[in-house]
């Protein structure tokens, strides 16, 4: 598997589980239909772990790192201190 279909699969999931929470929440019973008494609550818990995950390895997938400079700055160079030169 590329990363390209993997990456498609993942938004695919995050549009379905944004379906599974706009579906669920009108209608509870068309998503969960094995059980006889579905609430919203099952439904949110559902949609949000499918999104939390989904989107997860979408970043993980997608961002790169950053890259390391030739050289770090020092903290007083970060917080333009200047303490090594002298005052004028």
């Amino acid at each position: 598997m590329t990363i390209a279909v993997a990456v498609a699969m993942l938004k695919a999931f995050v549009v379905l589980s944004i379906l599974i929470l706009i579906v669920g929440l009108i209608k509870p019973k068309w998503i969960l239909f094995w059980m006889k008494e579905p609430n919203r609550i099952m439904i949110s818990g559902i949609a949000l772990l499918l999104f939390m995950g989904s989107m997860t390895g979408y970043t993980q997938l997608t961002v790169q790192p950053k890259q390391k400079t030739e050289r770090q700055r020092t903290q007083d160079e970060i917080n333009n201190l200047n303490l090594g030169s002298p005052a004028k």
